[in-house]
């Protein structure tokens, strides 16, 4: 059977990306057939939330495992932290896609690291398990900006305007969703 692809656009400063990449990972887990779905991440940069905004999304976000220690919203320029999230997906397909954007959500949300800079994204990179050679290669150049720039021309294409945002077809759901809605779009897209 043909794969289910679901795409999930996000920021990697974004908390409920962060929150959106962890429940639909877990409703993906619950469903009757997780090995035949594929979440495939999508960059979309978005403006740092306001900081009382910020502060509910740290506090409703923590039953989800995601501990964020900053006081404040992170504001960066994400663009070279997605074109690394897109050379995992080039190297290594989903898993290390997922592996990359992970890290990120850590480096950003727990250790309040810089994700302008080459340095800590060279690192945050090889933690994640990329090849390093290619990384400093993406880092010089501008390679894989133009997959930056085609995720955000398709979310406007779509109507997207914020994160984060899932899309199957012409299923869709928008900003922070819960385990249970992310699993109900899991199971209405079998169907479809």
């Amino acid at each position: 059977m043909a794969d289910l692809v679901l795409d999930l656009w996000g920021d990697v400063t974004d908390p409920w990306s962060y929150a959106a990449k962890h429940r639909l990972e877990t409703a993906v887990a619950a469903s009757e057939r997780p090995a035949e779905v594929v979440i495939h991440h999508h960059a979309l940069a978005v403006p740092a939330l306001p900081a009382e905004d910020f502060e509910r999304a740290a506090i409703e976000t923590r039953p989800d495992g995601i501990d964020i220690t900053l006081t404040e919203p992170p504001r960066a320029d994400t663009t070279d932290a997605h074109r690394l999230v897109a050379l995992g997906q080039e190297l290594g397909g989903p898993a290390l896609q997922a592996a990359m954007l992970e890290r990120l959500y850590a480096a950003v949300f727990r250790e309040a690291l810089d994700v302008e800079s080459h340095h800590v994204l060279q690192r945050l990179a090889a933690e994640a398990g990329l090849d390093e050679h290619r990384v400093s290669d993406v880092l010089a150049s501008s390679e894989l900006a133009e997959n930056v720039a085609a995720d955000a021309e398709a979310a406007r294409a779509l109507g997207i305007t914020g994160t984060p945002h899932l899309v199957h077809g012409t299923l869709q759901l928008a900003g922070p969703a819960t385990e249970a809605e992310y699993l109900s779009l899991i199971r209405r897209a079998h169907t479809v």
